[in-house]
């Protein structure tokens, strides 16, 4: 497998787990009571942290 597919699959990977995180905060703010602005809110924050700290966990263990 080349280097760019590898990264590609990688990258797919952490935008992935960090659609079910973000999503999973969306339904956990709704279900306490938060508006659906504050559902996007919560979920894009957190898909955005997941994201960031996989990618970095991915370069720290060099395999981006």
């Amino acid at each position: 497998m080349s280097e760019t597919v590898r990264r590609a699959l990688l990258i797919a990977i952490a935008a992935l787990v960090g659609a079910v995180v973000g999503q999973i905060t969306g339904i956990l703010v709704a279900i306490d009571g938060g508006s659906i602005p504050q559902c996007f809110i919560a979920g894009g924050g957190a898909f955005a942290g997941s994201v960031a700290l996989i990618l970095c966990v991915f370069h720290a263990l060099k395999a981006l």
